[in-house]
């Protein structure tokens, strides 16, 4: 399974029709490509007016498929272009993940929240850092009731993996956070893993999402 997503940041003019024509972009995407497009708006984080338009795939050629039908679209190039009156086009950036953890992705959870961990893992360190990243999911659901997802990146820094977990509400992710940070178990199993992934301050971050569509 792949996970697709491209990011932009609004300009802030106009966002009374910024968020429509965000909305109806991933619709009109997901109206021709037969894929299932969500979009997120950062919340509590870095880069605030950054919006995320997320999809799943079962394999590269079915996101092939998608870019084929996509590209020629004139309604969808033309709603592209009305959206460089909302977004910094400098901004724009996309990110292909592959799943490594759960084998059997649920795309159909219900949810409003997504908090995302990304760092990189150290050179000499792959094998450990993907195992130890799956660890990392299955312990944090085994304490939480809620199931993580562990990814590896195939495009942009080499080695850079993470952690996306979808919550039904604000409280739900309070709780989860909050079960995490107090179990000696989880915070053992982070310490234990020093030098398996960057240690360089800002190279790892952490972000929460809402779902907006």
């Amino acid at each position: 399974m792949y996970v697709f997503n491209r990011s932009g940041r609004l300009t802030g003019a106009n966002e009374r029709e910024a968020m429509p024509w965000a909305v109806a972009i991933g619709e009109k995407v997901a109206q021709v490509t037969g894929l299932q497009v969500s979009l997120y708006s950062r919340v509590f984080s870095a880069e605030v007016g950054t919006l995320v338009w997320a999809t799943t795939a079962p394999d590269l050629a079915t996101l092939e498929a998608a870019f084929d039908k996509l590209m020629p679209d004139d309604g969808y190039q033309e709603m592209a272009q009305t959206g460089l009156k909302y977004m910094d086009p400098s901004s724009f950036h996309d990110r292909l993940e592959q799943v490594v953890h759960p084998a059997d992705l649920d795309t159909d959870r219900q949810h409003e929240y997504v908090s995302l961990v990304r760092s990189t893992i150290n050179g000499g360190q792959l094998a450990r850092g993907v195992a130890a990243g799956v660890e990392i999911a299955q312990l944090f659901e085994q304490i939480t009731g809620i199931p993580a997802v562990f990814m590896v990146q195939e495009t942009g820094n080499f080695g850079e993996v993470s952690w996306a977990v979808t919550y039904a509400d604000i409280r739900e992710l309070q709780r989860s956070g909050e079960a995490t940070n107090a179990d000696p178990r989880f915070v053992g199993l982070l310490d234990s893993l020093a030098g398996v992934y960057t240690d360089t301050p800002g190279a790892s971050t952490q972000v929460i999402m809402r779902r907006v569509a």
